[in-house]
């Protein structure tokens, strides 16, 4: 599902190798989530969402997130929409996605949500020099978010069947 205002051409879909089966969406044979709108900026993720990387250093990562689980997608500030894309776009959707479970979940440590972020862009498609660009803001800014979450979030998401942690993604 594309953010409303951002449909993608053919020629963009192309050049991101993406394919449609049915209702599902693949960039770069990643499958894209499904999620409908709860607000303004948060989603609620309508089907189990699972992704399995390689990080570049060797580390082999799965994860996967419950039909449920509330998230809002890339922290990009409104101002710089026109320039870095919408925070619901595909496929940045799936790294978004991913980052606010781990963020939830904190199964790994910051830095590696952080990697796993950048990693997930890399692999859908987008440039490695912007995927370093989102990585370092996320160094940057993202600290505060990380801290505002933890072991209350991760008690709700359980109890609620949002949350499924298979093993800690090790450091």
């Amino acid at each position: 599902m594309s953010a409303p205002g951002n449909r993608e051409t053919e020629e963009d879909m192309a050049k991101r190798r993406c394919i449609k089966i049915g209702d599902i969406v693949y960039y770069n044979r990643v499958r894209m989530p499904h999620y409908q709108g709860v607000t303004g900026s948060t989603c609620r993720l309508t089907r189990d969402w699972r992704i399995g990387i390689t990080l570049p250093d060797g580390r082999i990562v799965n994860i996967t997130v419950k039909a449920d689980f509330i998230f809002d997608g890339a922290s990009i500030p409104r101002a710089l929409w026109r320039v870095c894309g919408h925070p619901l776009e595909a496929p940045r959707i799936a790294a978004a996605l991913a980052h606010d479970w781990l963020y939830a979940a904190h199964v790994c440590g910051r830095k590696t949500a952080d990697l796993i972020y950048r990693t997930i862009l890399c692999v859908v498609g987008f440039a490695p020099w912007r995927a370093s660009i989102e990585y370092a803001a996320l160094r940057l800014a993202g600290g505060a978010a990380w801290r505002s979450h933890g072991a209350d979030d991760e008690k709700f998401a359980l109890a609620h069947g949002a949350l499924a942690i298979e093993e800690e993604i090790k450091e």
